[in-house]
């Protein structure tokens, strides 16, 4: 049975894992799992700048989000919407810094987590947005 979406808040900031699907050459989809924040109806994505995704993302803007609680999932929110590459360094550092406060990530004094990957280098990583267009929640 359908959800209110006044609920999408609360259950997407519980939740740690999504499936980001974008339109790959010769239309094919490309989805992979991505951890996310959401605030005011928009979900983010730090990831990395030359990744599968960003670059289907700048031919084809057209994405779909799935959120689903584990193990059994009787809980999911399925976005379908637009997405773009936040062009704003100031906004680019509050997504990250989102994004590092969700996950407790831990950064070394070069800004590296556990992986060395550099979060807050905008040549390496970006922001997806994705602006929605359906939200479904059950």
């Amino acid at each position: 049975m359908p959800k209110r979406l006044s609920e999408v808040q609360n259950f997407m900031g519980k939740e740690r894992l999504a499936s980001i699907a974008t339109v790959g050459h010769n239309n094919e989809p490309h989805v992979v799992p991505v951890f996310f924040t959401y605030e005011k109806g928009r979900v983010y994505v730090q990831t990395n700048r030359s990744s599968i995704k960003v670059r289907n993302l700048m031919k084809n803007y057209n994405v779909a989000i799935a959120v689903y609680n584990l193990p059994f999932g009787e809980e999911a929110v399925i976005i379908r919407g637009k997405a773009r590459i936040i062009d704003s360094s100031e906004e680019f550092i509050k997504r990250t810094q989102d994004h590092v406060e969700k996950y407790q990530i831990k950064l070394d004094k070069l800004g590296r987590d556990s992986l060395g990957i550099p979060l807050f280098d905008r040549k390496i990583r970006c922001i997806i947005e994705v602006i929605p267009k359906r939200i479904i929640f059950w």
